[in-house]
């Protein structure tokens, strides 16, 4: 058994644990009131986001996630359909019960409906592999209304890609908001799981094509090596090693460039599962803050918060790091108010400011021109140089944030009176993944070398002046647009 596999089947145990304790007492959805009822279908999403972690294939979390939802949401059927290039599969959860009749119609309505979403062919006999899920779904009373109202068809799709398949689900009632709310949530957590799945395939196909390409690559050159032992006086020999040396070189920069590569395709990936972390800390922050019995909860959230915030401004450097290494960094330029610019950051950071105790100031020159600059892009180098600012600032410390017209172009500056920064240290506080000995305060080395990207890419150049103990200030230059707000 492989460490997937073992994990995956360790996962497995817990899934069924989790579906019969959710399954065992529960009240239908219907019978509870919506404060409870928004609880208990957080809760599910929890747990359905645990069973899409990990698994070796669609039917292993589905079945224990019908299981959960069916709690909630009453279902005749399920069925999921995926497309592949050469084939295409079709899995179909029915409830007990339910006629062999009116299963094909639903297998019908979800072929049909998958065609039109994705835009391929109908799947035919030969290309469809049809399977039935591992259990069937509790069975289910007759339903009063049209099969219209109770039929729901959602396409698995990631980011801004075609969708790859879609998720049918029969329901027993008529759907309302809530209901739609709930299940698309999960379809959204199955396409992400499924397309990682496959990313994972691909990324085990092109592993072993790699390792096929380097054994070849060692090979080839323990032959070129024992050819320069038969011949090493002979000058054609030499020429020989010197291409297969060259062809070598060029295969690590490959190397080197798909691992790049994978570096941005993970960080992409890692922002989807960040972002329900940030979407449903936010969600329980609002429910703990009306919940007084539990005062400590709100503080778990908030730092549930700050660790999923910290982790998606590390994905943030490592994606600009990759766009700048290749010459990607998108820079929009237009006119915009720098007295604007600097009263945004200065609103942002008034409640750091605070906590500590420190005096944010700005000094804005009168009547200053426009300047042309990417907004988004000045504000995150303005939000780096103030945020290291206060962070090395002692309580009851200052930082000023100032900005002047100086020829066809604006100075602008963050100063503090902090700790300072030392001659040999400031010659390296722009260079990427670098920090000094007598830092204080955790950090990747990355804002900095970004900022200094970002004011380059505008024509400008940003450097420090400081001494120990005497503070720091930061300053960079922006050319002016020509007119005047």
């Amino acid at each position: 058994m492989t460490p997937r596999e073992d994990k995956a089947g360790r996962r497995h145990d817990a899934h069924k644990r989790t579906r019969s304790d959710r399954s065992h007492g529960a009240l239908p959805v219907q019978s509870l009131p919506h404060r409870q009822q928004a609880r208990q279908r957080l809760e599910h999403m929890y747990d359905i986001s645990k069973l899409f972690a990990s698994f070796e294939n669609a039917e292993q979390p589905l079945d224990p996630a019908l299981g959960i939802i069916t709690t909630s949401l009453p279902l005749c059927s399920a069925i999921l359909i995926e497309i592949y290039d050469d084939r295409s599969k079709m899995i179909v959860w029915p409830s007990r019960g339910r006629g062999s009749a009116e299963m094909q119609a639903a297998r019908e309505s979800a072929q049909a409906t998958c065609s039109y979403l994705v835009g391929a062919q109908p799947p035919n006999r030969a290309d469809l592999v049809e399977q039935q899920g591992i259990t069937l779904l509790p069975q289910q009373p007759e339903s009063d209304g049209t099969s219209a109202s109770r039929l729901l068809v959602l396409p698995l799709v990631v980011a801004n890609r075609p969708p790859f398949g879609i998720l049918q689900l029969e329901a027993v009632h008529p759907l309302d908001e809530g209901d739609l709310t709930f299940v698309n949530a999960i379809a959204n957590q199955l396409a992400i799981a499924l397309d990682r799945d496959r990313a994972w395939h691909q990324d085990i196909a092109l592993r072993a094509y790699a390792e096929e390409r380097r054994a070849r690559a060692e090979a080839a050159t323990a032959a070129a090596e024992r050819e320069r032992s038969i011949a090493e006086s002979a000058r054609e020999r030499y020429e020989m090693l010197a291409r297969e040396n060259s062809r070598l070189y060029e295969q690590a920069q490959h190397a080197v460039r798909a691992r790049e590569h994978v570096l941005e395709v993970v960080s992409h990936d890692l922002k989807n599962p960040l972002g329900a972390i940030i979407l449903i800390t936010g969600i329980l922050d609002e429910m703990a803050a009306a919940d007084a019995e539990r005062p400590g909860f709100s503080r778990s959230v908030a730092r549930i918060q700050r660790a999923a915030q910290s982790m998606l401004r590390l994905i943030e450097d490592l994606l600009d790091f990759s766009s700048i290494d290749s010459g990607r960094l998108a820079v929009k330029r237009q006119p915009e108010n720098p007295g604007a610019l600097l009263r945004e950051t200065l609103t942002s950071f008034a409640g750091a400011a605070k906590q500590k105790q420190l005096r944010l100031t700005a000094d804005i020159a009168p009547e200053l021109p426009n300047i042309l600059c990417d907004r988004e892009r000045i504000l995150q180098v303005l939000s780096n140089l103030v945020g290291n600012a206060i962070r090395v600032t002692a309580e009851g410390g200052s930082v000023a944030l100032r900005i002047g017209a100086r020829g066809d172009e604006l100075v602008l500056a963050v100063a503090d009176d902090g700790p300072g920064i030392s001659d040999e240290d400031a010659k390296h506080v722009f260079d990427r993944y670098w920090r000094s000995q007598r830092a204080e305060y955790a950090g990747t080395g990355l804002g900095l070398a970004i900022a200094s990207e970002i004011v380059h890419a505008h024509g400008g150049k940003l450097r420090v002046d400081s001494e120990l103990g005497c503070g720091a200030t930061f300053t960079f230059t922006l050319p002016v647009s020509g007119d005047r707000e």
